[in-house]
């Protein structure tokens, strides 16, 4: 099965976290290593990057993945303090 990726970003007072990055093989292996250059958590939830993998980049995330990002940025808040 080939590698995917999907990098987000949650800015403040915005409503939903967006697409800023996602790809494929090549791609998803340097999403996956600049996250990590840069200190960037990285989780691992594949339904979650199956349907973001079929929104565009700069697109708010859809609402079907609102509960499980829910539960993805906050074990990175609790990680971060």
């Amino acid at each position: 099965m080939e590698q995917k990726a999907v990098a987000l970003k949650y800015p403040k007072n915005a409503f939903a976290p967006f697409i800023t990055a996602k790809g494929t093989g090549l791609t998803a292996k340097k999403i996956l290593e600049l996250a990590e250059k840069n200190n960037i958590p990285v989780k691992i939830e594949d339904s979650a990057v199956e349907i973001l993998m079929s929104q565009d980049i700069g697109d708010a995330v859809s609402e079907e993945t609102w509960e499980v990002l829910a539960i993805i940025f906050s074990s990175i808040l609790q990680n971060e303090v």
